[in-house]
């Protein structure tokens, strides 16, 4: 599906309803790429509005985002929020103060047609948790050798468990800790 719209016919119709499903395979959120697991349903509304194009509307679907202490796949349900309001680029101001002051979501456009591909991703990512855990009392890897210790609960590793390669990072790593 196009989820290009055209100037023109918002101007012309005043209203449009948009929906379908948004096809991607993945998401690259800010510390993973998610893969998706259930189609991305997709409504948005566009509007000319006295001070633009304002669009609203919401992009639902499920993710899979690895957990942040044991990297386990962990399903996030998603239900984001579409908004924006869009201006031609002739009305953008000279500072950046107005804009910051207003908070609003105002993307400017310099053709005929606008592309909201952008907006559907900005939706599902900003729901995307700031830590993804599997459960709240997830235990994490080892520090020395990587293994899972929600499944190794009576797991014991010392610094000679320290993979040889990686000694010499361990105690520069020891050092900054003991100076820290």
């Amino acid at each position: 599906m196009d989820w290009t719209i055209s100037v023109e016919d918002v101007l012309l119709k005043k209203r449009l309803i948009i929906q379908g499903i948004f096809e991607t395979e993945y998401v690259d959120a800010p510390n993973a790429r998610c893969r998706v697991i259930e189609p991305i349903e997709v409504k948005i509304v566009v509007v000319a509005a006295r001070d633009g194009i304002a669009i609203g509307g919401y992009a639902r679907t499920t993710i899979e985002h690895p957990c942040d202490r044991c990297l386990k796949p962990v399903l996030l349900p998603i239900n984001g929020t579409i908004e924006a309001l869009y201006k031609p680029v002739s009305e953008m101001p000279v500072s950046d103060q107005e804009e910051l002051k207003s908070l609003r979501n105002v993307l400017y456009y310099d053709s005929d047609r606008i592309d909201l591909t952008d907006r559907i991703i900005e939706a599902i990512v900003v729901e995307i948790p700031m830590k993804v855990l599997c459960s709240d009392d997830c235990k994490g890897l080892c520090p020395y050798c990587g293994a899972d210790l929600n499944e190794e609960k009576d797991h014991k590793c010392t610094e000679e468990s320290v993979d040889p390669r990686w000694k010499k990072l361990f105690l520069v790593k020891q050092n900054l800790t003991k100076e820290g």
